[in-house]
């Protein structure tokens, strides 16, 4: 860990911030920093590695933006009085949604090439770059002296009007020097240091205790046009109270930004949607292609899930009957699998390559266009025509999506029309409205969205080069953050009390701070960083997972090795393929996505009933494809070994009000 600084620092704070995670550049949601190109940290194939790498709080030199910052304000705002003070005060955080990235080029010996850095000393350029501005990635600080008019206009501009600002990305012109509103400073008495409203929770002591004071309040009197110096000096007032004059208005307030709103989950329409929004009811949805585990062959196969159930007796026992998909030429007996550790994602793993050499050496080849009855007379090689089937399939079916449960239809005066659904079959898998999927936007990669609509839009002059029709994902946008937690049996709340987080999500997050918190001293939760957001559906990577299910032992050896508690371990619809984001190919029901790689009359049996007549362990002879991975995983952690949640019931999104703090 990054070694504390030994001095004792005034902190500052931000009272207002403009930074935003996702930005929309035109008519497109992008993530508002390194691209996830530029997140990609393996080397080319040269062995060198040129990435951004987030710089945490604690980083040294995330500690020297925010002491250069806080220098700059305090002698801007408090003047000389507080002179002592300009070299001892510091930046508690960085304003909300902006976030540090360090720019990292290495050698192929791995060690890092000479760039212009110059973060331990005075200078102002280093390769570190701050990204959150509200006009997209390009627009990024590159030092805090750059930052800081910027930083400045927030703090004094009480109407947050940008023509006042003065930095380079507010007034390109950059030669054009502007007046700034005056400020008036009102003197303080050091206090205990008490951060409310934060989005970091409770303030951790950045020196042991050694925090001295607070930073002083500013206050902004009427803005008046000045052509004189851009700057000027600010009026300092002395501590004794100052009589209120009646001929002037009383100076107003800088006002925090307002509060963010979730936006009600879905009520589930169908027993099936309520048991999908649930914690550890299946793993695997009806419609959804798997990898499953062949006990005669000893092998993992693919296949789709045409029937799940669960016995009353033993609900934990999960049934699924899977259809395995192969060529044209081949129909084989469905298979049931008894048990959720047989049963896999097809985003949990990556696809293999093809058995046949001609399959391997023309990779234009799809499960449409291949000739199988070549391959299965030899013609391509060795190989087993019904293993590359099911991955050809299987990648096809991934470029596909299909709109399930229309709810309702309208349409605007322009003739637009408008579909709502409850849920879509997108690339492998099946998403319903109220549960969180994962985005390929913003800063981190992990950010989650709770879908709240699932939106048809049909044009009725779709301008050129456009999808007709699109569909549109709304709902909340969430991002993973933490808190300091220095005593595990009083761990914080989150700053956020928020009763629209899916109850799967909360579940979840208990699990992780039971590991987390004892081992870590902090605590992780859910924040809310966008409501009500729109976005493309080859914006979603896919379902979300939760961690404490199919992802304990990677957690918990992040855990262990300080690497914090929420890895991408998943892969994202389009990597299999290579063509990355889209929306795909619309099919107009499910069966027909998977078309000839299941015999013809497979249907899809929706419900939670196990069949009406028992039904055996069909299986045929079939050349499996071995995967060298661990299929096992313990035991499901059960949630009420930890803590009451019974109130929690078999329905999502109800609020949380458990007694540990550290929910979400």
């Amino acid at each position: 860990m990054a070694q504390q600084p030994m001095t004792s620092f005034w902190p500052i704070f931000a009272s207002k911030s403009d930074g935003q995670h996702v930005v929309n550049i035109k008519g497109r949601p992008i993530r508002n920093g390194p691209t996830e190109e530029q997140l990609n940290m393996s080397p080319n194939d040269q062995g060198q590695r040129d990435f951004y790498r987030l710089i945490e709080k604690d980083d040294p030199k995330h500690q020297d933006w925010r002491k250069k910052l806080g220098g700059m304000l305090l002698r801007e705002i408090g003047g000389k009085q507080y002179e002592d003070k300009w070299q001892q005060c510091i930046l508690w955080e960085l304003p909300d949604n902006y976030v540090l990235y360090e720019h990292i080029k290495t050698k192929a010996d791995g060690q890092v090439k000479t760039v212009k850095n110059h973060s331990g000393g005075g200078h102002d350029r280093q390769d570190a770059y701050l990204y959150g501005y509200p006009k997209g990635p390009k627009k990024r600080f590159r030092s805090p002296v750059e930052f800081f008019p910027h930083l400045l206009w927030l703090c004094t501009d009480e109407n947050s009007d940008m023509t006042n600002c003065t930095c380079k990305m507010c007034s390109p012109a950059g030669d054009v020097e502007k007046p700034q509103p005056k400020v008036e400073v009102k003197q303080e008495q050091p206090v205990p240091l008490k951060r409310e409203n934060s989005s970091g929770g409770t303030a951790p002591n950045i020196n042991n205790g050694n925090v001295v004071g607070r930073n002083p309040v500013v206050q902004i009197p009427v803005h008046r046009t000045s052509m004189t110096a851009p700057i000027p000096s600010p009026i300092i007032k002395p501590a004794t109270p100052v009589p209120v004059q009646t001929s002037t208005p009383s100076a107003p307030q800088i006002r925090a930004p307002p509060t963010l709103q979730s936006t009600p989950l879905p009520q589930p329409r169908s027993l099936e949607q309520q048991a999908d929004l649930t914690y550890n009811k299946f793993l695997c949805r009806t419609g959804e292609v798997v990898w499953f585990f062949r006990p005669k062959t000893s092998a993992w196969g693919l296949g789709l899930v045409v029937q799940r159930w669960a016995l009353a007796e033993n609900p934990m026992n999960r049934s699924y009957l899977v259809q395995p998909l192969s060529h044209p030429f081949e129909s084989l007996p469905q298979e049931i699998i008894h048990t959720d550790e047989h049963i896999k994602p097809w985003l949990a793993w990556s696809a293999p390559s093809c058995t046949f050499p001609f399959l391997q050496q023309n990779p234009q080849f799809e499960y449409g266009n291949t000739d199988w009855r070549a391959l299965i007379n030899g013609q391509g090689g060795e190989g087993i025509a019904s293993v590359d089937a099911s991955i050809l399939a299987a990648k096809a079916i991934d470029t596909t999506y299909t709109l399930f449960e229309r709810l309702k239809t309208s349409k605007d005066d322009k003739g637009n029309e408008f579909r709502q659904y409850n849920g879509i079959f997108l690339g492998a898998e099946k998403i319903w409205r109220g549960e969180p999927v994962r985005l390929r936007i913003g800063a981190t990669g992990s950010d989650l969205m709770v879908i709240t609509d699932i939106i048809e839009q049909v044009l009725a002059n779709p301008p050129p080069n456009q999808p007709n029709p699109k569909v549109i994902a709304v709902g909340d946008v969430y991002s993973y953050a933490t808190l300091d937690a220095p005593d595990p049996n009083l761990p914080p709340k989150p700053p956020q009390q928020n009763p629209n987080i899916p109850s799967r999500m909360i579940h979840d997050m208990v699990w992780r701070n039971r590991l987390l918190v004892p081992a870590t001293r902090t605590a992780a939760w859910w924040k809310l960083i966008q409501p009500s957001y729109k976005l493309d559906i080859d914006d979603i990577k896919g379902r979300w997972y939760e961690t404490s299910l199919i992802f304990q032992e990677p957690f918990t050896k992040a855990v262990k090795n300080g690497e914090g508690g929420n890895g991408i371990w998943m892969n994202a619809r389009g990597d299999a393929t290579g063509k990355g984001k889209g929306s795909g190919i619309p099919q107009p029901d499910r069966i027909g996505a998977f078309g000839a790689s299941v015999p013809k009359g497979t249907r899809i049996i929706e419900g939670l009933e196990p069949p009406s007549q028992p039904m055996g362990q069909a299986q045929q002879s079939h050349d499996g494809m071995e995967i060298t991975m661990n299929a096992g995983m313990p035991d499901p952690f059960s949630i009420d070994e930890f803590m009451h949640v019974d109130h929690l019931g078999d329905e999502a999104g109800m609020e949380y009000g458990g007694n540990n703090n550290y929910t979400y």
